[in-house]
């Protein structure tokens, strides 16, 4: 994240590891996607509610009190680990009441600590259309919030963001300006530059000594 005072003044004041590589990384381990634009055409197609905690799976509804809508995200990822333990509990019991599915459950116990995989407990039973949408999500609103940070610890008015992670991508757009919104209490906004990705190629570009030759 860089801080600009002018053309030619300007400053690095802070970033975080987690930005579209981190979505990039974990998506090729949790889904069959292995290119970025397929893994933003999966969060197109998903439903974060699936995976995500939201204020109003905690409180049945909005927590006027603070200001949080009941679709507000609370935890990212919140609902895996209660969804798995309640499959896991239901095979189980299904199990016990029925000797042949004991032995159905424990050959998909053995799956699960081989390389195979099972359906109990296993990263499979959320749809990756969800993944992807929830880990879009949780990305965005990080970068988001943290740019918010940085501009108020800086005096900065207007925040830009650039980067490949973007692509013109509108879920990105949208979750990138409601959290600057959101976290501004509607005081600011978020910009996007129009060639997003090519950001540090005009940078270099810029620098490049005059004497030195252009790649064509």
């Amino acid at each position: 994240m860089v801080k600009v005072m002018s053309p030619g003044k300007y400053v690095r004041v802070g970033g975080t590891s987690l930005g579209g590589g981190t979505f990039w990384g974990l998506l090729s381990l949790l889904t069959g996607a292995r290119t970025f634009d397929e893994m933003l055409a999966l969060a197109d197609d998903g439903d974060n509610r699936n995976v995500d905690m939201l204020v109003g799976d905690i409180y049945g509804t909005s927590y006027n009190k603070i200001g949080l809508d009941s679709s507000v995200i609370a935890s990212s990822f919140g609902k895996v680990l209660k969804k798995k333990t309640e499959a896991e509990k239901r095979a189980e019991d299904g199990a016990n009441r029925d000797p042949r599915r004991r032995s159905s459950l424990m050959q998909i116990e053995g799956a699960q600590d081989g390389a195979g995989g099972g359906d109990v407990g296993d990263g499979r039973m959320f749809k990756s259309e969800d993944i992807a949408r929830s880990l879009l999500y949780a990305i965005s609103n990080n970068i988001g919030q943290i740019a918010y940070l940085q501009s108020e610890k800086h005096d900065i008015e207007h925040i830009y963001f650039g980067g490949s992670f973007i692509r013109g991508h509108e879920q990105t757009l949208r979750t990138l300006s409601f959290a600057i919104k959101f976290w501004s209490k509607g005081s600011k906004q978020a910009y996007f530059l129009r060639h997003e990705g090519y950001l540090g190629a005009v940078g270099a570009f810029l620098k490049r000594e005059d004497d030195q030759p252009v790649a064509q």
